[in-house]
């Protein structure tokens, strides 16, 4: 692959964007960004337990609550937070 991948979709392709924006200094703020959202994408609303018997239509936000999905993307590749941190450190030149 050459250049800044436009769709991550494995971790090899995370690793090469991170290796790439360290050597072509481009892109730095717009991988952060997906790294922060890689990381920080990790929970789904899922209805409370005490709502599951109310109608559909009669519901409201606060008959759900946030619940760790455990497949989301970061979970579904196999990349941990330490990685995550550690590329956006590298990214970042810290």
């Amino acid at each position: 692959m050459i250049g800044f991948p436009t769709i991550l979709k494995t971790k090899k392709d995370w690793q090469h964007a991170v290796d790439y924006v360290k050597e072509s200094r481009m892109n730095r703020k717009e991988l952060v960004s997906e790294l922060e959202n890689l990381r920080d994408n990790v929970y789904m609303n899922v209805l409370k337990e005490s709502s599951k018997g109310k109608d559909p239509e009669e519901m409201t936000p606060d008959d759900f609550e946030k619940a760790e999905d455990p497949n989301c993307e970061k979970k579904r590749l196999g990349i941990s937070d330490e990685e995550i941190a550690a590329w956006i450190q590298e990214v970042s030149g810290e």
